[in-house]
């Protein structure tokens, strides 16, 4: 994705992880579900929604380490992932890089 794209905003970019947020549906009828699916089961702001606090039930958090005030690097983040809080019916996958594929968490 960042291969040709090297402008002088952007400098060199890569990917550190990939979480692929795929909607199921919660419906016992295949048919609704399926229709669940396609509008979404949860809105995009409840799972990526960046914040300050710790508490509001982001899927993803994304926080600055302590002490860092100026961030320059990816080790200047952590990075979060609450399985736990993942709305019913999405299904959250996560890139392992040990197996070179996507699984579900």
């Amino acid at each position: 994705m960042y291969d040709h794209d090297r402008s002088a905003s952007k400098g060199v970019m890569s990917c550190r992880g990939l979480y692929v947020f795929k909607h199921v549906g919660t419906d016992t009828d295949a048919e609704q579900r399926k229709r669940q699916a396609i509008l979404g089961c949860a809105p995009a702001h409840k799972l990526l929604d960046v914040g300050e606090k710790d508490d509001d039930g982001k899927v993803i958090d994304i926080d600055k380490k302590p002490g860092v005030t100026a961030p320059r690097k990816f080790e200047d983040y952590t990075v979060a992932v609450h399985a736990e809080r993942v709305p019913k019916g999405v299904e959250l996958w996560v890139w392992d890089a040990n197996q070179s594929n996507l699984v579900k968490t």
